[in-house]
């Protein structure tokens, strides 16, 4: 009976280490640094994380910046991705120093009903669609086009083939995005586990949030 009860408890415990939901909780003030206001907050099984940069350290308060690798990859052997690349940058930008956060180039456009969010990361351009209700679908919209710069480093011009005609490839402006081809940003085909959901997303006055809960599939 011991034994039986041990192994049923066990298989609970496993069960719920690999049902669990994330829940996202996200500000960040795209036009102006604002350290004091801006958060990421992210709860999963017992762990409930507030978060948000530290000047003092210029690194995250509770880590999430390491902490969320717990999420992002089906195990920290295979480092496999379980959401998409971009979910987890735009997630990190609150709890991030504002010297770094800027080389990337976060803009949020609203179109009709709709925002687009684009950033540069290390040469990879990652843009989030929502729709019409301002919701992000983390399976279908999520999209990226890498080597789009010279380096994969957080400054470095753009490619020659990226620039509008007489552009400066130095200035990001000059990014032709008609010529950007984007692919499906999602979880590794081959990751043990994959997260699904659907983020709401919000932009006003230049202050972007971003909250939902993310189940595994």
């Amino acid at each position: 009976m011991k034994k039986t009860c041990f192994f049923s408890l066990f298989f609970v415990a496993v069960f719920a280490l690999f049902t669990q939901e994330v829940i996202i909780d996200m500000r960040y003030n795209v036009l102006r640094p604002e350290p004091s206001r801006d958060y990421f907050n992210w709860a999963s099984g017992n762990r409930r994380i507030q978060d948000s940069y530290n000047a003092v350290t210029g690194a995250s308060a509770a880590r999430s910046t390491r902490e969320f690798d717990s999420i992002r990859f089906d195990t920290m052997t295979s480092r496999r991705y379980t959401l998409p690349r971009g979910i987890r940058h735009i997630l990190l930008f609150p709890v991030s120093s504002r010297q770094y956060t800027d080389n990337f180039h976060l803009t949020v456009q609203e179109e009709g009903k709709k925002l687009r969010i684009r950033f540069i990361v290390y040469g990879t351009v990652y843009q989030i669609q929502t729709d019409d209700d301002k919701k992000i679908d983390i399976r279908t919209g999520c999209f990226l086009a890498e080597n789009i710069t010279e380096r994969n480093s957080p400054v470095s011009p753009l490619r020659a083939r990226y620039v509008k005609p007489g552009g400066n490839a130095s200035d990001i402006n000059a990014l032709d995005w008609d010529k950007i081809n984007f692919v499906p940003d999602t979880a590794a085909p081959e990751a043990s586990r994959k997260y699904t959901g659907v983020l709401t997303a919000g932009y006003s006055n230049g202050v972007l949030t971003i909250n939902g809960v993310l189940d595994l599939l």
